[in-house]
């Protein structure tokens, strides 16, 4: 069985494979960049995600999403999503990481 931290790790070994992608530390979590900005971590088994607003706010009315919070204060402008069961979980992470880049590639 894989842990959420295993596909998070191998998640991060493949976004390092992009240019200009990296890691280093937010608030104490282990943090995904790209171009220096940072676009996801892993928190509390989920894996949360600076994601454009319209996918961030449909998985959250959608009940697939919570906001993630530091200490007290609500991390505005992202959302933490759990690992669904099997390779669709994998995939489902996979495909929000690469949303997370792709957003904080643009402009």
């Amino acid at each position: 069985m894989t842990t959420a931290r295993e596909v998070f790790e191998d998640l991060a070994a493949e976004h390092l494979e992009r240019p200009g992608a990296g890691r280093r530390m937010m608030f104490g979590r282990d943090c995904l960049t790209v171009g220096g900005r940072n676009v996801a971590f892993f928190h509390d088994d989920r894996l949360a995600l600076q994601l454009p607003p319209e996918t961030a706010d449909a998985l959250l009315t959608a009940g697939d999403a919570d906001v993630p919070y530091m200490g007290k204060k609500p991390m505005r402008s992202w959302v933490a999503v759990g690992l669904p069961d099997g390779p669709a979980g994998v995939e489902r992470w996979r495909a929000l990481v690469a949303e997370a880049v792709g957003a904080a590639e643009k402009p």
